[in-house]
């Protein structure tokens, strides 16, 4: 007998396929009408052509992470994100969630666990849509105008970002304390594809960016390396 409510739409990404095959079809016994994706471009597509309620996402897919389409479906959609990893040490969670995810399940989990977890955040959420963001911010002694796509200092000096550079430092400013991969800041960027390894692209951007927001870029405070992980926004 269906449970779930009939015209409650999921999207689960993730890209083992048995995984999100069995997660579906348990979901779509229990009354939901659940749609699937095997990476970030799909899910991408599926949110663009109709309306979904709740998301379930892996985080380690190929090309661009969870953690961006976590964050895209928050600010472009205002629906609930789950994560789901095989990941589970403490920071990871607690990164996530300060990302902006409502829940995380950790792999592997039980079908009815998970169940329960999404009914609740569903039903944490049908009150209420997320709260508009800020389109200024403070990054150190700049305002960060992210319409206008600049950085206005103290003395009113101002400093252009181009649209690759506000992308990512708006993507960074959104989530302080989150370590975002060179790949997941190209996808954000979207200038163009990850090549590899031996890609610094992101790292010249990067670059950049410091040269206009920290006091000494060389020893940046606010747009902080990673080594081996990537890079993370401190206020």
């Amino acid at each position: 007998m269906p449970t779930g409510l009939n015209d409650t739409r999921l999207l689960v990404v993730d890209d083992d396929d048995e995984l999100r095959t069995q997660i579906a079809e348990f979901l779509t016994q229990h009354g939901y009408l659940t749609h699937t994706a095997s990476d970030v471009v799909s899910a991408r597509t599926a949110l663009a052509a109709g309306a979904v309620d709740l998301c379930l996402v892996d985080i380690v897919m190929p090309g661009t992470s969870g953690k961006v389409l976590c964050r895209e479906v928050l600010e472009r959609h205002g629906i609930p994100v789950v994560m789901m990893s095989s990941l589970s040490d403490e920071d990871t969670v607690v990164a996530l969630l300060e990302l902006g995810a409502d829940d995380f399940l950790c792999k592997p989990f039980r079908m009815r666990e998970m169940l329960a977890r999404l009914r609740a955040v569903l039903r944490r959420r049908t009150v209420g849509t997320m709260p508009a963001q800020s389109q200024t911010r403070a990054v150190g002694d700049w305002t960060f105008d992210i319409v206008s796509r600049r950085l206005v200092g103290p003395d009113q000096f101002v400093r252009k970002l181009t649209p690759g550079e506000t992308e990512v430092l708006r993507f960074l400013t959104n989530s302080p304390g989150t370590v975002f991969s060179r790949e997941d800041l190209l996808a954000v960027s979207r200038t163009r594809q990850h090549t590899g390894a031996t890609d610094r692209s992101m790292d010249m951007l990067i670059k950049r960016i410091r040269k206009k927001v920290e006091p000494a870029p060389s020893e940046p405070k606010h747009i902080v390396t990673v080594w081996g992980k990537g890079y993370r926004y401190d206020p």
